[in-house]
């Protein structure tokens, strides 16, 4: 019997699904890779590049077969999905994630039978309109100058159920959005609630602004969406907790969300890793391979991935290992501050690893990869938005959280995040 060895430490899929999921990304790699020059040219939406990534099923990855997915269950496996969009166009990754980070959250409540319980929201329904192709999620809940605990965003009750009334930034892959997953504070006569509602986006009063102008990232359509009176009805709205206290128990669902992004970072590190090697040996090529300094920094790189690639997978399947096991919101404080800590550790690392890895590229290429069009221009500019993605940031309120944790400090805090005014 022969023995198939990769040396390669990348990360692959742990299932058929998420291999099917995979394979269905790579299909399309050529189309996104051409799609992003230009879309960060423009500065406009990857419109196209998600259209076809839809067509394709991925935005129904963690959707089960039945319901027109792939039935992708384990967050490895989506953490793999992103990574292999963003070696293409890290901003088209993000504008993935963000959907696909709430339907697999769905599919894990509606797999577990959780639905049935007090503030029931019409999961399983999302899930077949997610399969089906007639949804596409956005997050919205940051706000400007707000933590996660404190949005100025409000669902006040009415006669015939919610209005809603509020600004949302970052709002990625608004612009294809059929509905706004939102964070707001719900009140009803003298009690206020932090609460979840799911705003359809052709609701009257809702308006996507399309105005995002970062620095990177510039097709992922993180935008701002505006809320002016909108009506939603009573199932559309559910509870989450008391308004304004810090719950360590949400901690979980916070910490799952982190931990997949960082498939962006880690798609960023491995494309700009490819283009170096490839200007290197480029017949063309002025870069002697054979020179100390060049075999230096391409150790250096390797060095580099191989941490980011080693600890996130580690971490993925501590996670999985969990999540698997157990519906979600079961488990303690004490375990979800520790999943929070592992998130916000390895979102550290795979954030230095990446930005390392993207500057030794540019180095080892040369001049040419400072031009506006070359990938790792874009790259440059891309992997420099991980350090704004963790849930704790600015970077001290990861400091104290995860010394207060580590040492077992009471006053440890829990994030919001988008804390500060950005």
């Amino acid at each position: 019997m022969s023995i198939s060895l990769s040396l390669n430490s990348e990360l692959q899929p742990a299932t058929a699904s998420g291999e099917q999921a995979v394979s269905a990304v790579a299909k399309l790699q050529d189309f996104l890779t051409e799609q992003a020059e230009a879309t960060d040219q423009d500065g406009r939406f990857a419109r196209d590049s998600v259209d076809a990534l839809v067509d394709a099923g991925v935005f129904a990855a963690s959707v089960p077969t039945d319901l027109g997915g792939f039935g992708v269950e384990r967050l490895h496996d989506l953490t793999v999905i992103t990574s292999r969009i963003a070696r293409a166009d890290a901003s088209v990754a993000v504008a993935y994630y963000m959907h696909i980070a709430l339907a697999w959250y769905f599919a894990r409540v509606v797999r577990f039978e959780a639905d049935g319980e007090p503030g029931y929201l019409p999961r399983a329904e999302w899930l077949e309109a997610i399969g089906r192709r007639r949804m596409l999620l956005c997050s919205a809940v940051a706000e400007r100058g707000a933590d996660y605990w404190n949005l100025a965003t409000t669902a006040t009750a009415s006669y015939n159920g919610w209005v809603v009334n509020g600004h949302k930034i970052l709002a990625s892959v608004s612009p294809a959005a059929t509905h706004f997953y939102c964070r707001l504070k719900a009140v009803r006569g003298e009690g206020n609630h932090l609460a979840s509602a799911m705003i359809p986006a052709d609701t009257p009063g809702v308006r996507v602004e399309d105005d995002w102008q970062g620095l990177g990232l510039r097709g992922s359509g993180s935008g701002s969406v505006l809320f002016s009176e909108c009506v939603v009805p009573d199932n559309a709205l559910m509870v989450r907790g008391p308004w304004g206290k810090r719950d360590a128990g949400m901690l979980e669902g916070r910490a799952v969300s982190g931990m997949g992004l960082n498939g962006v970072g880690l798609g960023i590190a491995e494309a700009a890793r490819d283009h170096a090697l490839e200007a290197l040996t480029r017949p063309s090529s002025s870069r002697k391979r054979s020179g100390s300094a060049v075999k230096a920094a391409v150790t250096e790189m390797e060095a580099a991935l191989t941490a980011a690639r080693g600890t996130l997978s580690a971490a993925l399947q501590d996670f999985d290992s969990l999540l698997l096991r157990n519906k979600p919101q079961v488990v303690t404080d004490d375990m979800s501050r520790a999943m929070m800590k592992e998130c916000q550790l390895v979102s550290m690392t795979v954030e230095r690893a990446a930005t390392t890895v993207v500057d030794l590229a540019m180095r080892l290429t040369g001049g040419a990869s400072y031009q506006a069009r070359h990938p790792l221009a874009r790259a440059y500019r891309d992997v420099r938005a991980a350090a704004f993605m963790p849930p704790y940031s600015p970077p001290e309120e990861a400091v104290d959280f995860v010394a207060d944790t580590t040492l077992g400090l009471p006053e440890a805090r829990t994030p919001g995040p988008q804390e500060g005014d950005r």
